[in-house]
């Protein structure tokens, strides 16, 4: 690790976690010297409540903006894992001036008007509909799916997994172009398919503005190879 500088890290999970699946990583990045916050949004984590229906993906973003407005949080790097993508893409739009970094960690990158839902086969969209239409909510997909398999994690995750205000799949996000100076990375987890967010590495890889990587593991990177998630996260701050 680089211990001659240090950053700012605000750090958003994915669908059905909270801040809490940043445990590893938080205590990695603060024995290195960095500041790291980790909200957990609306609806999620110890935040979670029977009524979802007023939570949206719009919620989701100015919980992280009113986060940063209350902890004075300035030249942050900001990292959206999964379905995080498509609040630090909204939160990065609203408050560019106070982001030094993004990083995409396995996320959704969000083209302005479009929606998480937009991003899977009709087939996926099929199923979460109907998901929908039977629990008000989207149930989390089982652990196992997203390659966390060690008897350990699965039993510190499955038990604060949480149901996913449904309106955060279907709202579009609007966003306008980062200013150029606002460094972004992608980082794929290609170990486990299908995968929806290899479309979003290949995008990338191929765009000379925007750092890539590989971490070899499951979606869960920051849980099942935590020390080469902090790793890129100090690299691309």
């Amino acid at each position: 690790m680089n211990s001659n500088t240090t950053h700012t890290y605000v750090l958003i999970a994915g669908a059905w976690h909270g801040g809490w699946v940043w445990r590893d990583v938080i205590a990695g990045l603060r024995r290195a010297g960095h500041a790291v916050t980790a909200p957990t949004l609306s609806g999620l984590g110890e935040r979670r409540r029977a009524d979802l229906s007023g939570i949206d993906l719009s919620t989701h973003i100015e919980d992280v903006l009113a986060h940063v407005e209350m902890e004075a949080l300035q030249s942050i790097t900001l990292v959206g894992w999964s379905y995080g993508g498509m609040v630090v893409t909204g939160v990065a739009s609203r408050i560019p001036d106070k982001i030094k970094s993004l990083i995409y960690l396995d996320a959704f990158v969000p083209e302005d008007g479009k929606a998480l839902i937009d991003y899977h086969t009709a087939e996926q969209h099929a199923r979460i509909d109907s998901l929908v239409e039977q629990h008000n909510a989207i149930p989390p997909i089982p652990l196992q799916v997203f390659g966390v398999t060690d008897p350990a994690l699965v039993e510190f995750a499955a038990p604060r997994l949480t149901l996913q205000p449904p309106q955060t799949f279907y709202e579009p996000v609007r966003v306008s172009p980062l200013p150029l100076d606002i460094p972004v990375a992608y980082v794929h987890c290609p170990g486990w398919k299908p995968s929806p967010f290899m479309q979003f590495y290949d995008r990338f890889k191929e765009d000379p503005r925007v750092r890539t990587a590989v971490i070899d593991t499951g979606h869960h990177c920051m849980l099942t190879e935590p020390s080469a998630t902090i790793e890129l996260l100090e690299r691309f701050a």
